[in-house]
């Protein structure tokens, strides 16, 4: 037996140093040797397993004992220890080592109900593990679960709950309690705390989980409720109840129960029919849930993708647009219309938002191609929202479109809309604009000319072309004409008038065209 106890020297420590630690004057140093008996006593190995004659044969040895024979009387004898904390750890250590001491359970009893915060827990673990489903033992460990909040103290709290539960229904009538808490926390605890503990639920507290599930304010505890009936073997009823508050709700009920449907990822064929009518409701907070549930359950089946792509085309509201293009994008079932929609999207659409997500989407969906390419650099050249702008850049970088060659161009482009944009040139060219015409009219009303037989009208943006060039000198030629030239017969055709305009103000042509 010594053989086996050397397995577990806990601490490099020896039986002979327990022996004398066990007996030590100083009340740490006692403590500390009772610890590491309940620690070996806890982490020992339950069966001893040896070789034998044949490699292939195993032969399973006696149970190894908790502790020594040795040890067992000094361990007792702390029980009655003149230290409280002494006795404490001695009565912890003789539930380690499961004796069922009586004189154990009488300090343990005495420490849940008159020890400080740390001694009661402990002792309220212990008499839990050991089946006293007794009030003070329950109340202990709720009161650790709702005020400590962590997630060990929570999964430790509910293993013993759920230990104690098949025993009485003190917990679930307690926990029933908490469920109508001010503090939104507490009824999110006490939902997850049920859905942990199981056992028979009572038809006033299944109803109270549907209440909070369908109208607490709180999304966390809406969840949680739904997610405690759904373990407690309810879910047909949570099924039935986001059925009928989707088919025959108001606008509200609709959406939470879209809410719910995307929190528990929850979409059968029989919510499917009320879950598509929600895409054409009147309502935009009842679009927007059935985009934000379709994203989240990321379904593809064909008619839920059609009607995200008629909110795109045809939704009067932008954000319902920005969440259908952002649901496709989760989706990631990728098609020829969805790609011309997006890149549609992202240069014409007049709201930044739904270029946005167009670009975010075009992202996700890992489009590529020459199309694309192009398509953002001629986004690049128009779009004035910081946002945007920086989204596709990001969108270029990650897809590897970047094109270094035109960006040089593109910057000169957009420099030289920046100059012919400013205030006073603007005001100039409206002078301008107006000088001329009313100059037109002027001579429309006192000379009259003869047409030429076949000769076309001049075209209002042809003549505006033309009266600006007059005024510019040859050499003068806008980056953007270089960058997108027309036939060239009708830009030598203007040059030249350009030219001569401009050395004959006011005269007439023999083919009837007027010189300004």
């Amino acid at each position: 037996m010594k053989a086996r106890w050397k397995i577990i020297e806990w601490h490099h420590k020896t039986i002979e140093s327990l022996l004398q630690s066990l007996v030590d004057i100083h009340d740490d140093i006692r403590i500390q040797a009772i610890i590491t008996c309940a620690t070996a006593a806890l982490e020992r190995p339950r069966i001893a397993i040896s070789q034998g004659d044949s490699d292939k044969e195993t032969v399973k040895a006696p149970s190894i004992q908790d502790l020594p024979e040795v040890l067992q009387a000094p361990l007792k004898a702390a029980l009655c220890d003149k230290n409280a904390n002494v006795r404490m750890a001695a009565a912890v250590c003789q539930y380690a080592i499961q004796s069922h001491n009586l004189l154990a359970r009488e300090i343990m009893q005495t420490a849940l109900l008159k020890g400080n915060s740390v001694d009661s827990w402990a002792a309220a673990q212990c008499l839990a593990l050991e089946g006293a489903a007794t009030y003070p033992v329950i109340t202990r460990i709720l009161h650790q679960l709702f005020n400590k909040k962590n997630e060990d103290t929570e999964q430790q709290s509910c293993m013993l709950l759920s230990h104690l539960s098949a025993k009485t229904t003190l917990i679930h009538t307690m926990l029933a309690v908490e469920l109508n808490s001010h503090q939104w926390k507490d009824r999110t605890i006490a939902c997850r705390a049920l859905s942990q503990i199981g056992g028979n639920v009572s038809v006033d507290m299944k109803h109270k989980l549907i209440q909070l599930m369908l109208s607490d304010w709180n999304k966390e505890v809406r969840q949680a409720a739904a997610q405690a009936l759904g373990q407690m073997s309810l879910g047909k009823e949570v099924h039935d109840t986001i059925r009928v508050k989707l088919g025959q709700g108001n606008f509200q009920e609709r959406v939470e129960a879209l809410s719910l449907i995307r929190g528990l990822k929850l979409m059968t064929a029989k919510l499917l029919p009320s879950f598509l009518n929600c895409f054409s409701d009147d309502f935009t907070a009842v679009r927007q849930a059935a985009c934000l549930a379709a994203g989240a359950l990321q379904i593809h089946d064909n008619m839920v993708l059609e009607c995200l792509l008629n909110l795109i085309q045809r939704d009067p509201c932008w954000k319902i647009k920005a969440f259908a293009i952002r649901a496709l994008g989760q989706i990631g079932h990728v098609s020829p219309q969805l790609t011309d929609l997006l890149l549609w999207a992202i240069h014409y659409e007049e709201s930044p938002g739904v270029r946005l997500e167009a670009c975010r989407s075009i992202l996700a969906l890992k489009l590529q191609g020459d199309r694309v390419r192009d398509t953002f650099l001629d986004v690049l050249l128009l779009e004035n929202h910081d946002a945007v702008l920086k989204e596709i850049h990001h969108a270029m970088k990650i897809l590897n479109l970047e094109n270094e060659g035109n960006q040089e161009m593109l910057q000169k482009i957009k420099n030289r809309i920046q100059t012919l944009s400013q205030k006073e040139l603007l005001i100039q060219k409206i002078f301008k604009i107006e000088t001329v015409i009313g100059k037109v009219k002027e001579e429309a009303k006192r000379v009259y000319m003869q047409p030429k037989q076949g000769q076309k009208p001049l075209k209002f943006h042809t003549f505006l072309q033309e009266a600006f060039q007059a005024c510019e000198a040859p050499h003068a030629k806008s980056l953007v004409t270089e960058s997108s030239p027309g036939p060239k017969h009708k830009k030598q055709r203007s040059f030249i008038t350009c030219q001569r305009s401009a050395h004959c103000p006011g005269k007439k042509n023999c083919d009837g065209t007027i010189w300004i």
